[in-house]
């Protein structure tokens, strides 16, 4: 009789169960682990990434605050009556989306919200 061939028949076991897997780690020319070094490249880049977030222009916050579902829906009011609205609804707004809005209160591209040519 022939059996079955089965999935795991072709694929390589990598259950490990309570046994240890043991890896080997390459050893750098300044005898630091490639583990390691990759760590030290992670906490860099996420360095960068809140330096990125801190770099937004007025307008870029503006949008983020529009794609941001915590503070209910912004279609058909302008951006200073969603954060009315959710200052009085206890959902603490950023301020500085506020004081972005307070200074740009003629410019209709800082009012309105970012979907607001499109027809609903």
């Amino acid at each position: 009789m022939d059996r079955k061939h089965q999935l795991t028949d072709y694929l390589s076991v990598t259950r490990s169960g309570n046994k240890r897997v043991i890896r080997k780690q390459k050893e750098r020319d300044d005898g630091q682990s490639t583990v390691n070094r990759k760590a030290k490249s992670t906490s860099s880049e996420q360095d960068t990434k809140v330096a990125v977030v801190l770099q937004l222009s007025p307008l870029d916050e503006l949008i983020q605050f529009d794609l941001d579902w915590r503070f209910g829906p912004c279609t058909g009011i302008t951006r200073l009556e969603r954060w009315q609205r959710a200052d009085d609804l206890g959902l603490a707004p950023p301020k500085n989306v506020k004081e972005i809005l307070v200074a740009h209160h003629t410019d209709s591209q800082y009012q309105f919200n970012l979907w607001n040519s499109y027809a609903i």
